[in-house]
């Protein structure tokens, strides 16, 4: 199959944030550079930039699709603030506003809809291109997700700052880390996840990764329900925060003014 490259890219996160695109619109498409292949993504920049490359076959629409997208540079990126995170899930029916009963059993006035955060690829692929942005200043050899919700998004900042991934689990009620992914002892991770609220699955976490000697160097978060009150001890960046209020049943302004009441979620827990 012959290829040719469709456009050059300065950095890491632009290249890859192109490359997601075109990936979830089915197009083939590979990173190289002048010198280096795509092992060595980071050196890219010094000797002549990455380079994008498709099938000759894919190269009108995959230039129609790049045409439409406007590149986004890194530092827009990070600086991205709280509104525009909120337009966006808002638009995409993640951050809903009503009477909703959670699964602790207390009730509120706002939910985020989490399965609605990765369930539109293209928006997945920005949200992780801006937290990839904010965290790229700090050292890190691998970017962890924990299942399941955290796994699709750790996986995409892991491609747009070039690290390798692993995902996390639960075995027998106790956090872990599949024996086949490939940590050392002396690792730097990043955690990253969807979204928060008392930090707990983030501990246990932390704890695993510390447990086989690997640091952790930063959290990475999508949504960070606490408003900021959580301290992981160690950087941690949310692109959007929220504080959001909750109630017991028999305290709810809702319920004491009739509003209907609707549980969300799928889990089923």
């Amino acid at each position: 199959m012959s290829f040719t490259v469709i456009r050059r890219f300065g950095t890491d996160v632009e290249a890859n944030l192109a490359l997601g695109l075109l990936r979830t619109n089915g197009i083939e498409a590979h990173l190289n550079d002048e010198h280096l292949v795509s092992d060595a993504p980071g050196f890219a920049g010094m000797l002549g930039g990455i380079k994008l490359v498709v099938p000759a076959d894919r190269e009108i629409e995959a230039r129609a699709l790049l045409d439409e997208y406007v590149a986004i540079d890194e530092d827009t990126l990070a600086a991205a603030d709280d509104s525009q995170v909120e337009i966006m899930l808002r638009e995409a029916g993640a951050l809903l506003t009503g009477h909703f009963k959670l699964t602790s059993g207390r009730h509120s006035d706002a939910y985020v809809e989490k399965i609605r955060l990765i369930n539109q690829p293209q928006m997945v692929v920005k949200l992780c291109a801006m937290l990839a942005a904010r965290m790229r200043h700090i050292e890190s050899d691998v970017v962890v997700g924990p299942a399941m919700g955290g796994i699709v998004l750790a996986y995409e900042v892991a491609k747009a700052l070039g690290r390798r991934f692993v995902f996390s689990q639960r075995f027998d009620g106790r956090m872990g880390v599949r024996s086949g992914f490939p940590l050392k002892q002396g690792n730097r991770a990043i955690i990253i996840e969807d979204i928060t609220t008392t930090g707990g699955s983030i501990v246990e976490v932390i704890d695993c990764l510390r447990e086989r000697g690997v640091e952790v160097a930063g959290v990475g978060l999508i949504v960070d329900r606490s408003g900021g009150a959580i301290d992981f001890d160690v950087p941690t960046f949310a692109l959007l925060s929220l504080d959001i209020q909750s109630w017991e049943p028999s305290d709810c302004p809702l319920c004491a003014s009739k509003q209907p009441i609707t549980k969300p979620g799928s889990s089923d827990k």
